[in-house]
């Protein structure tokens, strides 16, 4: 018994040096009471849609500033609704989050499934504004819990199995609950997207990968912010499935890595380590992109793990022009059966995330088809 113990603290303390690196303190408070539900963003149940300021971090006067949000187009501000209500349930690792479009309420809607990464054991920070973002553009959001504790259920790498039984049972949780009530927007399963950051990126795959055996719905599109399971048993993402083939041939998908990210420790994790397993996915359907610090103006855009990282109120120019362009240029490809020239493609129109308010260009995303992509 003291030999178990010893080895769990070692696997705590490794985890919380591993696995912290560039997520966000939790902000929204403990787990969610079963059947709960609210009108998230302002006191007020409508919002009305306006433009994002180009940074939360004030610039000094007269300096170059970050581009704002553009108005139209993916990862515009202009929405067809203005606002979200956020409904909870569920317990512990299995509890839930689920957002649905209002003012106007559709009958149904698309859904995307969002699994954040290590270390946010409560509430929904890290992936606070992406999920606002694509809420209001029409499209059911659902965020399983899947982690309460830095090794609960699962202890990372060592064993994914629990934590991907929690983000199971938090996904099917959130639909039940949708489908129980006519008067909820009801759920397109078979037009569902899924988005992993870190931790939450291997899971993803994972689910992708099995959705068949595990009664998910068909992904689509995939979107991976800087997948990565921690190195701690080895720097290939071991906790990966070993084949996977499962995942749809005809998914499109877009995996991220950042210049300072993951890659910049571990070369060859990451998206590197993914891309790889991917070859029944045509080239067509798949990229891998790289993000690199820009400091030509004020605040700088840092390339870190995380990049579509933002808790409410701290969205950025990497954020609306390349994380929720490509996300919203994905699902909208899928729906219309179309290549998008925001996402995949090797065009002007993915590589570029606006320009400096001196016209500068923001330093382009670099695309690639096959794997290693580099710093």
């Amino acid at each position: 018994m003291a030999d178990r113990a010893g080895r769990t603290l070692v696997l705590v303390v490794l985890l919380a040096g591993t696995l912290a690196v560039g997520c966000t303190d939790d902000a929204d408070g403990a787990t969610p009471a079963p059947g709960t539900a609210t009108t998230a963003g302002s006191p007020s149940s409508t919002v009305p849609p306006i433009d994002l300021p180009a940074s939360s971090v004030a610039a000094p006067p007269g300096a170059v500033t970050q581009p704002a949000q553009p108005t139209t187009g993916p990862g515009g501000s202009q929405a067809a609704h203005a606002d979200w209500e956020e409904s909870s349930g569920g317990e512990g690792a299995d509890a839930w989050f689920v957002f649905e479009p209002i003012d106007p309420r559709p009958a149904s809607a698309p859904v995307a499934i969002f699994l954040h990464g290590y270390f946010e054991f409560a509430g929904y920070d890290q992936l606070h504004e992406l999920m606002r973002h694509t809420v209001r553009t029409g499209t059911i959001a659902i965020f399983p819990r899947w982690q309460t504790d830095v090794a609960a259920p699962c202890p990372g790498p060592v064993d994914i199995e629990p934590c991907l039984d929690s983000a199971v049972a938090g996904i099917r949780g959130a639909l039940d609950f949708l489908r129980a009530d006519p008067g909820r927007v009801q759920p397109e399963l078979d037009r569902t997207s899924y988005f992993g950051f870190s931790f939450g990126g291997i899971i993803t795959v994972n689910l992708a990968n099995r959705y068949q055996q595990l009664d998910l719905p068909r992904p689509r599109a995939v979107f991976l912010d800087d997948p990565h399971d921690g190195a701690i048993t080895g720097d290939d993402e071991p906790a990966l499935d070993d084949d996977l083939g499962g995942i749809p041939a005809d998914v499109l998908l877009e995996c991220h890595v950042s210049a300072d990210g993951v890659i910049a420790g571990v070369p060859g994790a990451s998206c590197n380590s993914l891309f790889p397993q991917l070859d029944h996915i045509p080239a067509a359907n798949k990229a891998l992109v790289l993000t690199r610090p820009d400091d030509h103006g004020q605040p700088p855009l840092g390339a870190g793990h995380g990049v579509c990282v933002a808790g409410e109120g701290e969205a950025d120019a990497y954020d609306w022009g390349f994380c929720w362009k490509v996300w919203d240029a994905l699902r909208a490809a899928a729906d219309e059966g179309v290549g998008p020239d925001h996402a995949l493609a090797d065009t002007p129109e993915h590589r570029s995330a606006g320009a400096w308010s001196d016209g500068t260009p923001i330093v382009p995303l670099e695309i690639a088809r096959q794997a290693p992509i580099t710093p």
